[in-house]
């Protein structure tokens, strides 16, 4: 019996040489990334990457039709206006030659320019609603990619963090 204590002690010293050797290459594992963590991380990472990509290209796609859809409506506002404004200098044209009026008179000329006028102000408005509608889709895909970049900050630094805790937890 009194030869299995040395043994005892001699195979405690190796199983204790071993777990510190353990922790060297856990630690040395952890600081060079070559952990499971570290690897799921990173998938992590890339997951979150690749899916606020797919999420950028779907949201650009989905932009860009509905500029589309605001050129469109705008070239078809832009046409019925037209319409709408041959018809009013039609209508004024027959009522001034039904009272009498010629067209070339300085007040049937003022009533058509007024005419003219009016329809130069909604082109102004519509203009300008156009372009509003477009800055908003603008600001939309900036403020999708600020918020991507803020959550791909975050889950880095939280992994770092995590990362500098369990390193730590294996010191001590």
């Amino acid at each position: 019996m009194g030869a299995i204590a040395p043994i005892t002690s001699g195979l405690s010293a190796a199983v204790s040489t071993l777990n510190t050797v353990g922790q060297v290459v856990g630690a040395v594992q952890t600081l060079s990334g070559n952990s499971s963590a570290q690897r799921e991380q990173d998938l992590a990472l890339r997951q979150l990457q690749e899916r606020q990509r797919l999420e950028a290209v779907q949201l650009a796609q989905s932009n860009a039709l509905e500029r589309e859809k605001i050129a469109a409506q705008s070239a078809a506002d832009e046409e019925e206006r037209r319409a709408a404004l041959r018809r009013a200098v039609a209508r004024q044209r027959a009522s001034f030659g039904g009272s009498g009026i010629g067209s070339s008179g300085g007040s049937a000329q003022a009533v058509l320019l007024g005419l003219f006028d009016e329809s130069e102000d909604e082109i102004n408005r519509r203009t300008e609603l156009d372009s509003l509608r477009t800055r908003a889709l603008d600001l939309g895909e900036s403020q999708s990619r600020s918020l991507n970049l803020l959550q791909a900050t975050q889950l880095q630094q939280r992994q770092k963090l995590g990362d500098q805790v369990s390193f730590l937890d294996r010191l001590f």
